[in-house]
């Protein structure tokens, strides 16, 4: 079945409205007809299984079938917070990769080597909301605000596990670290092109992050962000 987004506002007991952008995808885009069934996800962790009863002139009415809390969700809450990019294409596919593999926040950040200082927060909720549909998951992964390394590391305190993807030699995988920490929310930063500096590494490693290695070989950002990730997700 085809997943469809509802404010959750939209819903009241077994009836659920769909308006504006998504009712126009609905009936221009799908085509979907009365007496067909939806998913609808609230992307507040609600999924429902409907029934479009109704197609109006702005608004489709849905009579909700059955309520599937967490739908697709992994049971651990990671939050990535990654150095914006100089190439803005590729931290859009980030974010589409990341909201498939699971992640619960994305938090664009500015180190002492990132280039651009500025980032376009709505498109990149706008594709987070895409790709939560078409993954099929219930919950919207947040974009929070553009943030500096040390407004993310200050905030690090609520995780209980904190990494920090690093290529300085001498570090345990992140494999290794996963094998010997258990948590149910975690923390991964990702620096920029040219990584973090030694001076970020430092005030980091103070505050109980945990420097990781994902191998041998040079990742770009976005690669490094999503392997750690789709590691830490798997974990569980």
């Amino acid at each position: 079945m085809d997943y469809f987004f509802v404010n959750p506002k939209q819903v009241q007991g077994l009836l659920a409205l769909i308006r504006d952008e998504e009712f126009k995808h609905l009936v221009r885009v799908v085509r979907k007809k009365e007496g067909e069934k939806i998913v609808l996800v609230d992307g507040e962790d609600n999924a429902y299984e409907a029934l479009i009863r109704s197609i109006r002139k702005d608004h489709a009415e849905c009579e909700i079938i059955k309520h599937i809390p967490r739908l697709n969700e992994p049971a651990i809450e990671v939050t990535l917070a990654v150095s914006i990019l100089r190439n803005p294409a590729r931290f859009d596919v980030l974010v589409e990769k990341a909201t498939e593999l699971g992640v619960r926040r994305i938090a664009p950040m500015i180190s002492e080597r990132t280039i651009p200082r500025r980032e376009k927060h709505a498109r990149l909720q706008k594709i987070a909301l895409s790709a939560m549909k078409q993954c099929g998951r219930a919950y919207l992964p947040r974009i929070l605000p553009l943030s500096s390394f040390e407004d993310i590391i200050s905030a690090g305190e609520h995780y209980s596990l904190r990494l920090l993807p690093h290529e300085g030699a001498g570090l345990l995988s992140l494999r290794e670290v996963l094998m010997k920490h258990r948590a149910d929310t975690v923390l991964i930063m990702v620096g920029p092109e040219g990584g973090f500096t030694d001076e970020e590494v430092a005030g980091a490693v103070e505050r109980k992050y945990l420097p990781v290695s994902l191998g041998p070989r040079r990742l770009r950002t976005e690669t490094a962000a999503l392997a750690a990730l789709s590691a830490v997700i798997g974990s569980t």
